[in-house]
């Protein structure tokens, strides 16, 4: 008889998580925007729980209304879709609008964006300004008619006619890291994207934002800790890894940058100025690379840490092997985190 160490079972038998695909990396590999659907269908097929749109280069919410035609079941979530860009009462319309074609599958994924001009005018004070638009759209939502006199937002006496399929409005997720997204999380969230890009970091992002959570009398339970990591996978590690590296490496040098603590963290001395200087031993400590196997192993890790919800970007060279990517983590990677009687937030 075999005896495990604690840390062996625990890593041996993953708890239950829901895994959805961003398409975001997809973009880049086909232009046509016809092809969503086909890549939508598949992933569909394959067992996905959830497919997702970030808010840059195409307009994630007609994207989505499309793919929702051309389904049944999968979720459908923006990874992170900016407020801040869209008058509320629009943007409520637009929700609701999508979230009854989708017969109640939607997933309204938010970030407040960076306080900078944006389509030619400056957004500033971007957390204050979506905590804002946020309590507009749960009043217009919820609300039989709403007058809104605010900081940056003044609406009169309005009705939406329209309300959202499911009640009392779609869930919200966040994309949070300081204590003010993680305060607006807790209040209004049902999901949250933690930015850290090793397991023991998420670990202690996840203890903080379940602390503010309980701390204003909510059960920390209510949110999904969910993870957005960049993956490319193969049966071949070298192969997986010169996919990623080339759209990665500038994510790192920007992560590493004053005040982050992530070269402390991996045990780097030296300053990265500039690409070339992320190593490549990084990369594969950082982000969800190689083999099936590898991958497991390291999505265990972070589940471990509290991820309960993989939003996964994959990239690949190209279509044919960005489809094959889906179906090594459908077939090779998933069947080890379905269906062992966890709940999604144990």
């Amino acid at each position: 008889m075999v005896l495990l160490s604690s840390q062996e079972m625990k890593y041996t038998e993953a708890p239950s998580v829901s895994f959805g695909i961003d398409l975001g990396p997809f973009f880049k590999v086909s232009r046509s925007l016809s092809s969503f659907t086909k890549v939508a269908v598949e992933i569909e097929r394959l067992g996905f729980d959830s497919v997702w749109i970030p808010d840059h280069g195409i307009d994630p919410l007609p994207t989505l209304s499309f793919i929702a035609a051309n389904t049944t079941k999968i979720k459908l979530g923006t990874c992170v879709l900016i407020p801040n860009h869209r008058h509320p009462v629009l943007l409520a319309r637009e929700i609701s609008t999508l979230d009854n074609l989708s017969e109640g599958r939607f997933i309204l994924g938010l970030g407040a964006g960076e306080d900078k001009e944006m389509f030619g005018t400056m957004i500033d004070r971007p957390v204050a300004r979506m905590l804002e638009t946020v309590e507009i759209l749960e009043e217009l939502w919820e609300r039989p008619r709403v007058a809104h006199q605010g900081n940056f937002w003044e609406i009169k006496n309005f009705s939406l006619e329209l309300k959202p399929l499911q009640k009392p409005h779609p869930p919200i997720w966040f994309g949070a890291s300081g204590p003010r997204m993680l305060r607006i999380t807790a209040e209004h969230g049902e999901g949250c994207f933690g930015p850290q890009l090793v397991p023991q970091e998420y670990k202690k992002w996840l203890e903080k934002l379940r602390s503010i959570t309980r701390g204003i009398g909510r059960n920390a339970a209510e949110i999904t800790p969910a993870h957005l990591p960049f993956t490319s996978i193969s049966e071949d590690h070298d192969a997986a890894l010169e996919w990623l590296e080339p759209h990665v490496k500038w994510f790192l040098l920007w992560a590493s940058q004053p005040p982050s603590s992530i070269l402390q963290t991996l045990g780097y001395k030296e300053k990265w100025e500039k690409e070339a200087d992320v190593p490549r031993e990084a990369i594969e400590r950082c982000f969800i690379v190689g083999t099936p196997e590898e991958c497991v192993n390291k999505l265990k890790e972070f589940a471990g840490s509290g991820v309960r919800y993989f939003v996964i970007a994959i990239h690949a060279p190209d279509i044919e092997s960005y489809f094959h990517s889906l179906k090594l983590y459908a077939e090779e990677v998933m069947p080890h985190f379905k269906g062992n009687g966890l709940s999604a937030n144990e």
